[in-house]
């Protein structure tokens, strides 16, 4: 028998707590776990950068003990957005325990007048949303994870696929791949005045804030995206400046301003997503510092100066070459033009999608 436990209405919300970021380490191999356990105590308590942004109800499947959790998620809710988001979610593998969850969730939603169901999203499009459903057996920074069974679990409780991304995993470049399209967007925009530069020594932090008010209008348009302050993005992302290599990060200047970023971070594969302990700092040190893949994160170019693109592209590209690097192309929402980059490159990749459920018929 499963009883569903809502965080709201519980007695001892510090068990319930224990038992929500315990699940986890339950399900997955510390090697492989990308739980950020502080980041969800935070959430849970409202402390987090972003809490006062929305509003959650955390959710727990427990056995007949009601001590040995079996599932967990989160609703979150946004001020005057009809949909309702569900994050955060761990499940065994027992379909009925999901949809136990999922129908607790569900209910709540429909009571409180929302429209659809809306995930996975951890809370926030700048925590974590999106399941994986291919590729399981390796892990980019920065990727979403995930059992393989829960996107299945999710459709056979009515969600549908809403929104598609992918990822591609690309080889070291050569001198013998054919760059002469990509050598002539570089040489057109050099041409036009336009400087490319990597990341200088001491500019992160400025470097960020610029960033931040470009992306902010560049992705507004992505789906579950919210806008948060310059303050909040600087403190969900400052702590790239210790994983990133400074040589891939490219950025795009015309007349002095900001016209495009192309941010790529050394892929430390599940070292630095999630909790990281004192034991783990060699290994990481020994990525950055000698780097045979990295992760194309974040690329935005302002409406303005849209071919620079294509010279962000060759430059890394002649970066890979040099250091004898590959590449993945990451999380890229099918249909973006960015997919064309590197694409001879390819040697295979990772998909993931997004889900959501209307909610209709009142509360029937």
């Amino acid at each position: 028998m499963i009883h569903i436990l809502d965080r709201t209405t519980v007695p001892d919300r510090a068990a319930f707590d224990r038992m929500f970021l315990a699940l986890p380490k339950d399900l997955y191999p510390r090697e492989t776990r990308t739980q950020d356990t502080k980041a969800e105590r935070a959430i849970l308590e409202g402390t987090h950068p972003l809490s006062g942004e929305f509003t959650v109800r955390a959710y727990l499947a427990v056995d007949e003990s009601g001590t040995s959790p079996q599932g967990r998620c989160a609703l979150t809710y946004y001020d005057d957005d009809p949909a309702a988001y569900v994050g955060f979610f761990e499940c065994v593998e027992d379909l009925d325990v999901c949809r136990a969850l999922l129908d607790a969730a569900e209910a709540q939603a429909r009571a409180d007048g929302k429209e659809k169901l809306v995930g996975p999203l951890n809370a926030s499009f700048w925590i974590g949303y999106r399941f994986k459903t291919e590729n399981f057996g390796e892990h980019f920074t920065g990727e979403p994870d995930n059992l393989p069974y829960y996107p299945d679990f999710w459709e056979a409780c009515g969600f549908t696929v809403a929104e598609q991304y992918y990822s591609n995993y690309l080889r070291p470049p050569t001198a013998d791949d054919p760059s002469e399209k990509w050598e002539k967007r570089l040489q057109r925009a050099l041409d036009k005045g336009y400087e490319i530069r990597s990341l200088e020594r001491g500019k992160f932090d400025e470097t960020l804030r610029d960033i931040y008010r470009m992306l902010v209008r560049l992705y507004a348009k992505f789906p579950a995206f919210k806008l948060i302050s310059e303050e909040q993005f600087v403190a969900l992302f400052g702590s790239l400046k210790y994983v990133i290599d400074r040589d891939c990060v490219l950025l795009g200047y015309k007349d002095g301003a900001l016209a495009g970023f192309f941010v790529c971070v050394p892929n430390y594969g599940w070292m630095v997503d999630g909790d990281i302990a004192l034991r783990d700092l060699p290994a990481i040190l020994k990525v950055r510092n000698d780097c045979k893949e990295y992760v194309i994160l974040y690329i935005g170019v302002d409406r303005k100066h849209l071919g620079l693109g294509g010279a962000f592209a060759q430059t890394i590209r002649e970066i890979g070459q040099n250091k004898g690097a590959g590449s993945i192309a990451a999380l890229i929402h099918e249909g973006n033009s960015s997919g064309v980059f590197f694409r001879e490159l390819t040697t295979h990749s990772a998909r993931y999608v997004l889900l959501e459920k209307p909610l209709t018929g009142g509360n029937g």
